[in-house]
């Protein structure tokens, strides 16, 4: 039986809270304590389990996709010049809307579709033709005060 904040499982022997739950439960008088102490009161040998927040079940696709690993992901190519110059762009424009690091990284990964992968050389050169930024119309502009 799930309940807002905690459940007990029988099967293990536990009384599973949430962090936000247990902490209200540590202070005394909440109605969180007053339950914690009744359930605790009728089943002794139950163990307290915290769970910390939500669990991440699917990585980030972005994960350390930083603008210093965009930045040196760039410089690794021959005409890196012309990316970082068009690179710098981007980061100015992104700071309009309402999420940069989104903009930039929307950019990047357009760009470079498969910048996870190892590289693929021509002629002994690793060069990418520059995309243009993408259109700030799309994306949601900063309200200013």
């Amino acid at each position: 039986m799930a309940t807002k904040g905690y459940k007990i499982d029988f099967t293990n022997n536990t009384l599973v809270m949430n962090y936000k739950f247990h902490s209200a439960s540590q202070e005394y008088g909440t109605p969180e304590n007053k339950l914690v102490k009744k359930i605790l009161k009728d089943f002794p040998s139950l163990s307290v389990v915290v769970k910390a927040g939500r669990e991440v079940k699917t990585p980030s696709k972005n994960k350390r996709l930083t603008y210093a690993n965009m930045e040196k992901h760039i410089k690794a190519y021959d005409n890196a010049d012309e990316l970082l110059e068009v690179f710098e762009t981007v980061k100015a424009l992104s700071k309009a809307v309402a999420s940069p690091y989104k903009f930039v990284a929307d950019w990047f990964v357009e760009q470079f579709p498969s910048y996870d992968k190892a590289p693929t050389f021509k002629d002994g050169k690793l060069t990418v033709l520059p995309v243009k930024a993408p259109d700030i119309k799309e994306y949601k502009i900063k309200k200013t005060a």
